[in-house]
């Protein structure tokens, strides 16, 4: 069995191909070439696979990484959303331009190091959540199109605390076993998105002032910047003063307002899906649990498919904001993902409908 592993030069995806390698199958690693700051990324990996013997390939992507990640990401920010870059990244990059590399270079599967359980039979791909809760990623590949899924597998799903993967990695005689965690999104600089997104704008004349209103009565409380600078749910920074405190509750980019209310507003039982991706057959409408962010707990839901995506019904009022251009992952009462999409809003990315 001949695997290519997608190496980022990280602890994670350098444990797999060694676990793989030492399991007796054919390893080779693969690892993007996304923008200028992964450099040091794979020359780690490269560094990794020097080590273990093993080859390694570059597939050359930042072209299809700006169109399909970054420029989304900075679209959704100008349609008054909150996007999910690595759940994007994940479908059409990672698990698929990515896998498509791998198998032209011969691999027959290919393995990464996120931490997902994940089982294939007569084409059934059923995806669950990690034994380690905290790690799990089951989220962020939730978009992932299942005849992808397939030829994906991830060995340290089943591994229930991540001092397990560093201990592996040392015993592997890795070098990176300590290596720290990344925390931002891969390609915005310290954290600093409002940056990345003045730079996108320069020539777009996007950043225009417009009105801060009181949802409701459409009161003007004061002016905002641009609304690429505020997100769904934000606190913090609105720049508004008022006797209790205000969320950015909704952005209008046709109006090109920021609507703020209470936190009450933010807790929805009712929302729409757009760009929806289905891993296991369900009926027209059914009952399962659903995240609206990583870090979120589940919560019971009616999913009743449409059209153009999906409806979804909240059994009873999340603590998590619904919100726009965030992912909804779908699970069943197994921890098995049936399905995902997009929240959205009133206006959807032109480059994201499905």
């Amino acid at each position: 069995m001949v695997i290519a592993v997608a190496m980022s030069g990280g602890v994670d995806s350098s444990t797999t191909a060694a676990l793989l390698k030492s399991q007796g199958h054919d390893v080779f690693g693969i690892t993007m070439d996304n923008h200028a700051d992964w450099e040091s990324d794979i020359a780690n990996a490269r560094q990794i696979c020097k080590i273990l013997g093993i080859e390694h390939y570059i597939m050359p992507a930042r072209k299809e990484y700006k169109r399909c990640v970054m420029d989304v990401f900075a679209e959704y920010y100008a349609n008054g959303m909150t996007p999910n870059p690595c759940a994007l990244c994940n479908r059409d990059i990672k698990m698929n331009l990515l896998l498509k590399f791998a198998r032209s270079k011969g691999a027959d599967l290919m393995a990464t190091g996120h931490y997902i359980q994940m089982d294939v039979h007569d084409d059934i791909v059923e995806m669950r959540e990690a034994k380690n809760k905290k790690k799990d990623q089951s989220y962020f590949l939730s978009l992932v199109d299942k005849n992808n899924l397939k030829y994906v597998r991830f060995p340290l799903g089943e591994i229930e605390d991540k001092s397990i993967t560093r201990k592996m990695a040392e015993e592997f005689g890795l070098p990176n076993f300590e290596k720290e965690e990344s925390q931002d999104i891969c390609f915005i600089k310290h954290g600093n998105y409002k940056e990345f997104l003045h730079e996108f704008y320069a020539n777009l004349n996007l950043s225009v002032p417009g009105d801060i209103v009181l949802s409701g009565t459409k009161q003007i409380l004061g002016k905002h910047n641009g609304i690429e600078n505020y997100t769904i749910g934000q606190r913090r920074g609105i720049g508004v003063a008022h006797n209790e405190p205000l969320y950015v509750v909704n952005i209008d980019r046709l109006a090109n307002q920021v609507e703020v209310g209470t936190s009450g507003i933010l807790l929805q039982n009712e929302f729409t899906l757009f760009s929806t991706n289905w891993i296991l057959n369900t009926p027209s409408a059914f009952q399962a649990f659903v995240k609206l962010r990583s870090s979120s707990e589940k919560t019971q839901a009616k999913i009743t498919k449409t059209t153009n995506g999906a409806y979804v019904e909240l059994q009873e009022r999340s603590n998590t904001p619904v919100t726009p251009g965030q992912i909804c992952a779908i699970y069943n009462s197994n921890n098995a993902v049936i399905g995902a999409g997009i929240i959205a809003s009133n206006i959807q990315p032109q480059s994201s409908q499905g």
